[in-house]
């Protein structure tokens, strides 16, 4: 049976400086977190999709509502979140262990009967561990953070190509639908000779023909028309494609300014890389840290009953022991597979690195290339505006002023300002090649 006994002040003193002990640990101290940053887009993802209006004035608006509505980029930053969470489930400490003991045949001792014992026991990781359990956790949050402002880049520069392209597929429009009009005055014309025996069938059918493909080819603009609302639709999580009307477009600039330099070191695509390699790094200071051995505390209150003599109690008999241990860990065990994991660290952190300078040359070969593809756009864009177009309008206004003399006939006439629209679209090819690396030349950037 046990016995009510009263503790000393100087014993409680010993259990409360002991419990402090076991729970707070000196090797602990405090982390260096890293700050990943946060921008007004990224917030903006706690909130509902933004809704779709009825249309869009311009690539600025259409980037903001396709950053708050696309799932990709809301995946991505759930996947973010979820691992900014998981590093807070990295403990400084494990629980501590309590534990109740009952002698079923009291031992005797000097001071009487101990019937019981209390024990606490508490694991104390060596700091190290924590510290790259923790690192390992944060370098994968950086990670899934610079994936999701990758995606964003990537999903800017893709709204920027639809954005370039359906401006061009109004030009393409317009030059065509008035190409199909002159080919169709031709055709009117050409019959009318060709039953008054003035020109021969072939001149004719040569004439249908082209009109014919006009007229397919005004079909095939509306087609890639409606591919792009599909996809400006699939963008923006739509059922349906984006109306026709959706895309309030603008007349085009002509203005191709870009900076220039290197790739930044700031891409995310190469930041998400670095921290791998730190990631890896981590991982492989934790693999060292397993030869470290944890340091293991405890307390033990073993309760004990007063000494009998003759039925009587002795005096000073019944005090209750209190015993504080310490002990370590030892990693005697699983040497191989301690060893087998510092190695296979040290490989994923050169294959880190290969990847961090394999993407780093990738960047600066794409950014190289398309920056000398928008030089040649840009000067056969120049050729196009100041000597081709001026020069076919010039023959224009000859054979105009030939036909008016009677000196030259229709066909030749019609066929003169085709070619000055043959060589506009030219030039409209030329400008959307160019719009669309100067979207890339901006992501390559970082921009």
């Amino acid at each position: 049976m046990f016995r009510n006994k009263k503790v000393s002040l100087s014993k409680s003193r010993v259990i409360i400086f002991s419990l402090q002990l076991l729970l707070c640990s000196p090797l602990l101290s405090s982390e260096k977190s890293i700050n990943s940053g946060s921008d007004s887009w990224i917030n903006q993802l706690e909130q509902s999709p933004t809704d779709l209006p009825s249309h869009v004035n311009n690539l600025d608006e259409l980037i903001e509502l396709s950053l708050s509505r696309n799932s990709e980029i809301r995946a991505l930053y759930a996947a973010w979140k979820t691992s900014e969470e998981a590093g807070n489930t990295i403990s400084s400490l494990p629980d501590p262990i309590v534990g109740v003991g009952y002698f079923i045949e009291p031992v005797e001792t000097a001071q009487g009967p101990q019937s019981a014992k209390i024990s606490l026991g508490q694991t104390i990781p060596w700091f190290s561990k924590i510290r790259a359990a923790r690192e390992t956790s944060e370098y994968q949050s950086l990670q899934n953070l610079k994936a999701l402002e990758a995606e964003k880049l990537s999903l800017i520069r893709e709204i920027s190509h639809l954005w370039v392209e359906a401006g061009h597929i109004r030009s393409k429009t317009s030059i065509i639908g008035a190409k199909t009009a002159l080919s169709r005055d031709l055709e009117e014309i050409l019959i009318v000779q060709y039953q008054s025996a003035s020109i021969s069938h072939k001149k004719l059918v040569e004439v249908q023909v082209q009109t014919l493909q006009l007229e397919n080819d005004l079909r095939d603009v509306e087609s890639q028309f409606y591919r792009l609302n599909v996809k400006l639709g699939s963008i923006l999580k739509l059922d349906s494609p984006v109306p026709d009307d959706f895309l309030a477009l603008q007349p085009g600039s002509s203005e191709y300014e870009y900076s220039t330099g290197e790739v930044s070191r700031d891409h995310p695509r190469l930041q998400g890389l670095e921290a791998m390699v730190q990631e890896t790094q981590a991982r492989k200071a934790s693999a060292q840290a397993a030869y470290i051995p944890d340091l293991k505390i405890g307390l033990d209150y073993i309760l004990t009953d007063k000494k009998m003599t003759n039925g009587v109690d002795v005096d000073g008999s019944g005090k209750d022991p209190l015993i504080l241990s310490a002990g370590i860990a030892l990693p005697l065990w699983n040497w191989k597979s301690k060893k087998a994991e510092v190695k296979s660290s040290k490989w994923r952190e050169k294959k880190a690195r290969a990847l961090l300078d394999a993407e780093s040359s990738r960047l600066t070969q794409e950014y190289e290339i398309s920056r000398s593809r928008l030089a040649e756009n840009l000067r056969l864009i120049q050729l196009y505006e100041d000597q081709l177009i001026p020069k076919a309008r010039e023959i224009e206004k000859v054979m105009q002023q030939e036909y008016i003399g009677q000196s030259s006939d229709v066909f030749s006439y019609t066929m003169a300002r085709q070619h000055v629209l043959d060589l506009q679209l030219e030039l409209t090819n030329a400008q959307y090649s160019a719009q669309l690396h100067l979207a890339d030349l901006s992501y390559l950037k970082g921009n």
